[in-house]
């Protein structure tokens, strides 16, 4: 399994000495092998090792498009396809809408997707391993900076790791948390590490915990005096020196990782727990309001604050391509010129996710979505906008991974059955931070939960969470060329493993 061979994340354009801005440090690629003795001899070399895994993962093949607005939406028929053009991954995102997972032309899409993450999980783990053992002098903020690595490093590995669980086998709740015996992925934490054992869901979910909780331990210390307000998150103008301590926002900060354990908590069935430490973010949010639910409507507007980045806890640097991708795929034209492509959302997908009275208020409709002449909408999340406002440049560069309203959705839900007035207060938190003022009531546990997905259709649209919420809680979701209900089963909502892991048990 996994038989890869470590490649150093190094960009020749980095030298953590010589950075300038936060694009220096945050615009790193995959470039050139170098020996690990001497990569990891200073700390310089770690913070490229990190910065290299982080650029990584904002690529295509990864959060960049397949694991957030691409193959996994489409996979949740959050579009309608018959505007969407073949180019920029709509081939492959109408393959997979149509659960048509062993499509010639759907499966190199998938396996690079797979072969992306675990070259990720092998660099994770050997930074995590060089980062133990280093010499604390070898760091600008010496051990506060090593433990900053170290804590980034297995928190990573937890996280894209629990997205392939996500992806490549079945949610707990289908057949009972420790319940099914059957196997489907391995759990690396070690490096190297050439042929690894598939295990079954339950063990998988066991070690993500255990590598989260270690990230949340270290990274408390790292993260207690950091400044997290929105601003300080996702900007800065420090010096050069200190630029990679800052910016927590694009990065696995202490705050990333416990919305994690939450998450994760929640799809493996563990309410109490889930419930607890998303009452860490939100005891925290009400004492120092780091992660606002709400934005004004004049900084949407006016000001290109078009993916609400306010309550981001954690999202991804992309300085150019995001913007790129979305133009290709949602801003074209056929051949001859004449027929407009795009991402679309029928009529009747919106009518299901929007209740008529308040498309007129939902910041979330009004602005994320445009009307076309053809009883459809755009997706307008990654539209590009203008850097001469606040917040275009902002928008245009970040892949929203955790928002604080899905801390209040996990709270809301696992907390109804013992206090609705709690739940209810958590979801019009969320509700109103996006302009809608009416009100919001659930009588039954089933009927809160379809108000919390509604409301999830409408805020991850493009975020690649709302398939993963249909498997968790085994519901059904509609297709979306004809409507048709779906129920999550195995052959619907779990990928196949590519042809070279099928021999592995």
């Amino acid at each position: 399994m996994i038989r890869k061979i470590y490649t150093t994340l190094i960009s020749t354009a980095f030298a953590a000495i010589t950075l300038t801005s936060c694009s220096d440090w945050l615009n790193v690629y995959p470039s050139d092998e170098i020996k690990e003795e001497y990569l990891f001899s200073t700390g310089d070399g770690f913070r490229t090792a990190l910065n290299g895994i982080y650029r990584k993962l904002s690529s295509f093949d990864l959060y960049g498009s397949n694991l957030t607005w691409g193959l996994v939406d489409a996979w949740g028929q959050s579009y309608n396809f018959d505007k969407t053009p073949d180019s920029g991954g709509g081939k492959a995102m109408k393959k997979i809408a149509s659960f048509n997972f062993k499509n010639t032309e759907l499966v190199p899409i998938t396996d690079a997707m797979w072969n992306a993450a675990w070259n990720i999980v092998a660099n994770c783990n050997e930074l995590a391993q060089q980062a133990a053992i280093a010499d604390s002098t070898l760091f600008y903020a010496r051990e506060l900076e090593r433990k900053m690595i170290l804590g980034e490093a297995i928190g990573l590995r937890a996280f894209i790791q629990f997205d392939l669980l996500r992806m490549y086998a079945p949610a707990p709740s289908s057949v009972g948390y420790g319940q099914d015996n059957r196997t489907f992925i391995p759990y690396v934490d070690e490096y190297p590490s050439y042929v690894n054992e598939h295990q079954t869901v339950t063990y998988c979910l066991e070690h993500i915990v255990a590598d989260l909780k270690k990230a949340q331990d270290i990274l408390l210390e790292v993260d207690k005096n950091s400044a997290m307000d929105a601003s300080s998150r996702f900007k800065s103008s420090t010096s050069a020196e200190k630029l990679f301590l800052v910016m927590r926002g694009y990065r696995l900060n202490y705050y990333a990782v416990t919305a994690e354990l939450a998450r994760v908590y929640m799809y493996a069935g563990k309410t109490s727990e889930a419930y607890g430490e998303a009452m860490k973010l939100i005891t925290v949010n009400k004492s120092k309001r780091y992660f606002k639910a709400s934005t004004s409507e004049s900084d949407i507007r006016d000001k290109g604050n078009m993916k609400m980045y306010n309550d981001i806890i954690f999202g991804l640097y992309s300085p150019t391509e995001l913007v790129d991708w979305d133009q290709a795929i949602n801003h074209s034209y056929d051949g001859s010129g004449g027929n407009e492509k795009y991402l679309a959302l029928s009529k009747e997908m919106v009518e299901r996710i929007y209740d008529s009275e308040e498309q007129k208020e939902d910041w979330r409709f009004v602005y994320q979505l445009e009307p076309k002449d053809d009883n459809c909408y755009r997706p307008l999340k990654y539209y590009k906008q203008s850097e001469s406002v606040s917040y275009g440049k902002i928008s245009n560069q970040t892949i929203p991974l955790i928002r604080m309203s899905e801390i209040y959705y996990i709270a809301a839900e696992a907390v109804f059955e013992t206090n609705p007035n709690e739940a209810l207060e958590y979801l019009k938190t969320v509700r109103t931070g996006r302009g809608i003022k009416s009100a919001v009531s659930g009588e039954t546990k089933e009927n809160f939960v379809n108000l919390l997905v509604q409301d999830a259709c409408r805020e991850f649209l493009g975020e690649g969470q709302i398939l993963y919420m249909y498997k968790r809680l085994n519901k059904k979701f509609y297709k979306w060329n004809n409507g048709q209900e779906i129920i999550p089963l195995d052959e619907n909502v779990v990928l196949p493993l590519p042809e070279s892991e099928m021999n592995i048990k």
